[in-house]
């Protein structure tokens, strides 16, 4: 079994950060901000409230209700972390050179205000999260921008424009990343007896069931296989990202791991466009992560159910890799 412990948290986030869009945080330029922000009181919950994270997504569930969106939590490193999934219908996805600029303004904007808008709306999240992640994409699932931003950068804004936010982030030190870099490829035929996203997505939480913080999503891309995969720099990776909860460490043994992986590739198979990778986080009740799983698409796409183990790569956190 290629399965390797991993002991430190510096480890831990090279190896498991790849699932959220994680290139990490680099030093890129930032769109030029304006006047920095009004600071406000940020509304309190109620002390009688008990703040955990599955209240906080089931209040993100409402929030973002009748969007395309996959919302769950985790630990990335030392941040517990809030993670969202958003597809934009606003932005192209056949964008032309000449519309770039103004795609990528959107995706960041939409990114940023969906980030605030959950810190300002849902208080709890003040008191649970490090840091919001959100993953916008466009109708064909395309990715044009995705981030880790501070909660902290968010608390006290009142109703911010877009530089605001950027300023109010750039103050915690942090750089916010790039929006997409290159224009979306022509859409293609879909190969015969394949199925879209909708449908695969759709067999995926047919056998998570009901389970709350349970996620899958589609990112075209955005280069997920530099994180994990043997073939790197595909400009426009397919990437499946998935989580599921277990109940104890138990259940984040090798074979049952493998068994849900084999479960979800089935449901992937047919895709089109034909996946490239899948990744997957196994997190604990209270969300810390305990499994990150990747899988090359090649051995998806070939139906190699069971999944041959020495084929999977299986990375497992110990306590001392959390926060």
């Amino acid at each position: 079994m290629a399965s390797k412990h991993v002991s430190s948290i510096a480890a831990a986030v090279g190896l498991c950060i790849a699932l959220l869009g994680c290139s990490g945080q680099t030093a890129s330029p930032s769109p030029a901000s304006t006047a920095w922000p009004t600071l406000a009181p940020s509304p309190s919950p109620s002390p009688s409230v008990n703040c955990t994270a599955a209240l906080v997504l089931s209040q993100v569930h409402q929030l973002l209700a009748g969007q395309d969106f996959e919302a769950h939590y985790l630990t990335t490193g030392d941040k517990f972390t809030l993670s969202i999934w958003l597809v934009d219908p606003q932005i192209d996805p056949a964008t032309p050179l000449s519309g770039m600029a103004a795609a990528d303004h959107q995706a960041l904007e939409r990114g940023l205000s969906i980030s605030y808008q959950v810190v300002n709306e849902i208080p709890c999240t003040q008191r649970v999260f490090d840091q919001v992640n959100p993953m916008i994409v466009d109708g064909r699932f395309q990715h044009w921008y995705k981030d880790f931003l501070p909660v902290s950068a968010f608390v006290g804004l009142r109703d911010p424009t877009t530089d605001d936010i950027i300023a109010a982030v750039k103050a915690t030190g942090t750089a916010l990343e790039e929006p997409r870099a290159t224009v979306p490829p022509a859409a293609q035929t879909p190969a015969t007896s394949s199925c879209g996203w909708s449908e695969a997505r759709a067999a995926i939480h047919a056998y998570f069931g009901a389970e709350a913080n349970t996620a899958a999503y589609l990112i075209i891309g955005a280069r997920l296989l530099e994180q994990g995969n043997p073939t790197p720099n595909l400009p426009d990776d397919v990437g499946v990202e998935v989580q599921w909860p277990v109940r104890d460490t138990a259940e984040a043994a090798d074979p049952l791991v493998l068994e849900r992986l084999g479960h979800v590739a089935e449901a992937l198979a047919c895709l089109w466009p034909a996946i490239d990778s899948l990744e997957a986080f196994v997190v604990d009740p209270a969300g810390r992560t305990l499994v990150y799983a990747v899988v090359p698409g090649s051995i998806i796409r070939a139906r190699l159910i069971p999944l041959p183990p020495d084929r999977v790569r299986l990375y497992h956190l110990t306590s001392s890799a959390q926060p």
